[in-house]
């Protein structure tokens, strides 16, 4: 029967026949069924078509080529190593089933390669937006805080910076007006004998220096290194901590002076003013913009109610239609210049003669706490200086110990009036400048709010000549 013909055909070519090989190799030639089927030719007799061979030029070295003669592609694709893109599906027989028209090809072209891939980004779910928007949020609180820091920081070192410059000119960094750098004389043996510990401390740290006969003090080797010294730092915040506590128990007064806390009360309300002239200009320039945005939309509006598709017809009546169409017309180019020529105009001119200056004058205010703080330490070591010289008059057996303390508040004194001086006369100038100041920013709002009503009405000028006749 045809059926079992292939198999006794492989049976004859394996007992040895010298056409095994050839045989076994096209099993589709042994087969009347499989070559029906497999055959290429169309139906009805009509001539074969040439079939063009899809195989590449240079073939992958894992291909083999029986010896029937055509190679077979591994798999249902070939491509072309040249660069002349894919074929089509092969048959099991090793050619093309159909010829594909270019359209076919370039579509399956561009389906088996992706270099015609859309490269929009794929579409995001709810979860993902969301995400998106809080890294958002997130890097802008990020930048906004560095901002900050970064202000804060330029601020904080131009306060120090004008800290040493004010010490310098008031001379309160000269050695001769620093009380703390002092070392007190050891008491007299004939008066009083040294306490525990005044005997632990110069146990540890050494006895100090011979009393000079001629000025009565201990010599100071090095007053600019005794000053710098963390001992130094640490003995000047016990010092004036304690005074603050002696304050708050009642045992001392505290020092007022109330015309300088008035004076620097001016000098602080300056600065906030500034920076709330500063968040009310760009409030207005926001403002302004919003302004121009809602009138472009209301005047739009308005004009697309004159808006007709059809044509009108003759009549005195359909005469006051046109007139409200070129009315509209006219409505919205005008605004479109408003929109395109006033309103940058505006702006700019309210960023030339508010905006800007007032950003530099807040970005440019002295940093006078650092000073402040500092002409409040000096005045507590006054105070302090004040309290244990009045303590030593009062319970101090050693004589040699009150000319000290007298030494040490009068250095004291001397370095807060100096700073303190110095300080006031700063700050006053400061706060004098605040008329000048105000005085230039009124002429500039001033001018800003004339130019802005003197544009907006040479543009509206035109508006006004063509005005429609009132309704009887």
């Amino acid at each position: 029967s045809p059926s079992a013909r292939p198999f006794s055909t492989m049976a004859t070519a394996t007992a040895g026949s010298p056409r095994a090989s050839t045989q076994v190799a096209s099993p589709v030639e042994s087969s009347p069924g499989d070559q029906a089927n497999f055959d290429s030719s169309p139906v009805g007799g009509l001539p074969e078509e040439p079939v063009k061979s899809s195989v590449s030029p240079q073939p992958s070295p894992s291909w083999r080529e029986p010896a029937g003669g055509a190679p077979t592609p591994p798999a249902d694709v070939s491509v072309d190593l040249n660069g002349n893109g894919a074929t089509p599906p092969m048959s099991p027989g090793g050619a093309n089933e159909q010829p594909m028209s270019p359209s076919a090809r370039s579509t399956y072209s561009q389906g088996t390669h992706g270099a015609s891939f859309s490269r929009d980004p794929p579409p995001q779910g709810i979860m993902a937006k969301t995400m998106a928007k809080m890294s958002a949020a997130t890097n802008r609180m990020i930048n906004s805080v560095q901002t900050y820091r970064a202000k804060a920081a330029a601020r904080a070192q131009g306060g120090k910076l004008l800290l040493q410059q004010l010490q310098d000119e008031s001379g309160a960094k000269d050695p001769s007006l620093v009380p703390g750098i002092m070392v007190t004389p050891p008491p007299d043996p004939r008066y009083a004998t040294p306490t525990l510990s005044q005997s632990l401390k110069w146990k540890a740290f050494g006895a100090p220096g011979p009393i000079d006969p001629a000025t009565g003090r201990v010599e100071i080797p090095d007053p600019i290194a005794a000053k710098a010294s963390v001992w130094y730092k640490m003995k000047g915040a016990r010092r004036r901590t304690s005074q603050q506590m002696a304050v708050k128990v009642g045992k001392a007064q505290k020092h007022h002076d109330e015309d300088f806390e008035l004076l620097w009360a001016g000098v602080q309300r300056q600065e906030l003013l500034l920076n709330k002239i500063k968040a009310d200009g760009k409030r207005l320039a926001d403002a302004i913009k919003m302004q121009a945005d809602a009138a472009k939309s209301m005047a739009s509006h308005i004009a697309s109610l004159a808006e007709t598709s059809v044509e009108l017809p003759e009549g005195p009546e359909a005469e006051a239609r046109r007139q409200v169409v070129e009315r509209a017309g006219q409505l919205m180019e005008i605004m479109d210049v408003m929109d395109q020529d006033v309103r940058p105009a505006c702006l700019e001119q309210l960023s030339n003669s508010v905006n800007k200056p007032v950003g530099q004058l807040c970005e440019e205010f002295p940093a006078y706490q650092q000073c402040v703080d500092k002409r409040t330490h000096y005045m507590l070591d006054m105070d302090a200086y004040e309290r244990k010289l009045q303590k030593a008059r009062q319970f101090s057996k050693d004589p040699a110990k009150v000319p000290h303390r007298e030494e040490q508040f009068t250095k004291a004194q001397r370095r807060y009036t100096y700073f303190s001086d110095k300080l006031v006369e700063d700050l006053t100038l400061l706060d004098a400048n605040r008329y000048e100041l105000a005085g230039f920013l009124i002429e500039g709002f001033v001018e800003m709010q004339e130019f802005q009503s003197q544009r907006q009405k040479d543009v509206l000028a035109g508006l006004s000549s063509n005005k429609l006749p009132p309704k009887e």
